[in-house]
């Protein structure tokens, strides 16, 4: 897990898909995406 840029609060692992993880605060409700570096395209 994360700590949040603006609180410092220990972030929440909101959702996950295949491109991308996204946390959200439970404190100010900031909300960070991280993309997948592993995530593929198939055609």
């Amino acid at each position: 897990m994360m700590d949040c840029p603006r609180c410092g609060t220990r972030m929440s692992h909101n959702d996950e898909t295949t491109k991308l993880t996204e946390y959200v605060c439970p404190n100010c409700h900031n909300t960070e995406i991280v993309w997948k570096s592993a995530y593929r395209v198939s055609a």
